[in-house]
């Protein structure tokens, strides 16, 4: 499993080295929906699975919620940490991967949890079913998950793990520069399929959603519970 998550790592490693952010400072809509959709109280304590540079928890935090913050990157985390002192917030940034969280023991329950742009890059059913297992295992009862998933929910895709981690050429988002990083792995699923394996895992379907946002383009946004 660390070959998915090595890739993000290095490809941070080198953002950041050229004075630079992956992705942007602007949080995603489809959270701030998610939250209002559900009225989520301030203070209320919230998980982010996968925050990347932190731009979510980041956000949220500022908002004034209780934040625990999860990526497998060290490097991604420690720009979270670099970001968190610069505005004066305390967020619990935690360096973990995902698909060892196990059975949660390790960490306390959580009535809110998201996770974005994160599942699609698990090619394999079985990496799939233990990520999402691992999420559910984080819920208290009757908790509530936001994923978000790169796909149309028609197309059928998957990459070539043997290949899909090599450096490649790709223009940053936010200023045009190119620039050689570690390639990433993606798997798109049709939503008859995304619905098996959620509910495979035990997760309740409580909405199911074709969004489009600047940074991912087009999305399955899913709103579960436990």
């Amino acid at each position: 499993m660390k070959k998915y998550y090595h890739a993000y790592n290095e490809r941070y490693k080198k953002v950041h080295e050229e004075g630079l952010l992956w992705f942007s400072k602007e949080p995603t809509p489809e959270v701030l929906e998610w939250i209002k959709y559900y009225n989520i109280r301030i203070k209320d304590e919230i998980c982010e699975i996968g925050c990347g540079e932190g731009r979510d928890s980041l956000y949220l935090a500022q908002s004034g919620y209780c934040i625990t913050a999860i990526d497998s990157s060290e490097e991604a985390i420690k720009k979270c940490k670099d970001l968190s002192r610069e505005k004066g917030l305390n967020v619990n940034w935690i360096v973990k991967d995902a698909l060892e969280i196990g059975d949660g023991s390790e960490f306390k329950k959580f009535k809110w949890i998201y996770t974005i742009a994160t599942l699609h890059m698990l090619v394999d059913d079985e990496d799939r079913i233990k990520f999402l297992t691992s999420i559910y295992n984080l819920l208290e009862p009757s908790g509530k998950l936001l994923l978000l998933s790169l796909g149309d929910g028609v197309n059928e895709r998957s990459s070539d793990i043997s290949t899909a981690f090599e450096l490649q050429e790709r223009n940053h988002m936010w200023t045009g520069r190119k620039m050689n990083v570690a390639g990433t792995s993606y798997r798109g699923v049709n939503w008859a399929n995304h619905k098996k394996e959620l509910e495979q895992t035990g997760f309740h379907i409580e909405k199911t959603m074709n969004t489009e946002n600047m940074e991912y383009n087009q999305c399955m946004t899913v709103y579960l519970s436990k």
